[in-house]
């Protein structure tokens, strides 16, 4: 048995995806049909997703979270996508800074690694800038320049702890427009079932085909 334990946001938790529910509970359906096909190697899929939550929220609740969740034979996977709360803008500013969110992510890192888990770490989505300029007020007013500045942090980190990295920046840009609903930042159904896609790929890689 493996567990994989999703911890996000809105995204993470499948918001706009009017479909299927998201990333997340996609990946859900597919480990559970091919157990009930298969009858072993059964893969228990967790949507920690909460909307609007910063990685100051995820390091107030991540240990516990992730006790209650884990196996003890240490056969367990914890994605971490952050990020696009943190950058949006409150009175000009970040609402959580490049400094507190790599030490917020860190914090957590460091725990889930501790507990032998494997770790992913996925970078924060493009967004469409005139349309998430027009229908986001101040606070949820997003920047270019901050994803990139704050994908940047991601993948340093994922190299400083030597863990993976799931680039969802360049997997979203193709046909952006396509891909995500009226706000320019949440991704609609077809943008969900391609992050779908890729992170069963990256993750269940040759595990489950």
């Amino acid at each position: 048995m493996k567990h994989i334990i999703c911890f996000g946001d809105s995204i993470t938790r499948g918001e706009n995806d009017d479909e299927k529910g998201g990333w997340v509970d996609r990946l859900k359906t597919h480990c559970i049909k091919k157990f009930l096909k298969t009858k072993n190697n059964e893969i228990c899929v967790f949507n920690m997703g909460i909307g609007g939550e910063t990685t100051e929220g995820l390091k107030k609740r991540f240990v516990d979270e992730l006790r209650t969740r884990l196996i003890e034979n240490g056969n367990n996977i914890v994605t971490f996508a952050y990020g696009a709360n943190d950058i949006a803008l409150l009175n000009n500013e970040n609402t959580i800074s490049l400094e507190e969110f790599y030490s917020n992510l860190i914090f957590c890192i460091d725990f889930a690694l501790k507990e032998k888990t494997e770790v992913y770490l996925i970078n924060i989505l493009p967004i469409i800038e005139n349309i998430n300029s027009e229908h986001q007020n101040q606070r949820k007013l997003r920047k270019k320049e901050d994803i990139i500045k704050y994908n940047n942090r991601i993948l340093e980190i994922s190299k400083e702890k030597k863990i993976h990295h799931i680039d969802l920046f360049q997997t979203m840009k193709i046909n952006q427009n396509s891909l995500f609903t009226y706000d320019g930042v949440h991704p609609n159904s077809k943008g969900h079932q391609r992050i779908y896609k890729k992170i069963k790929k990256v993750i269940l890689n040759s595990e489950l085909k």
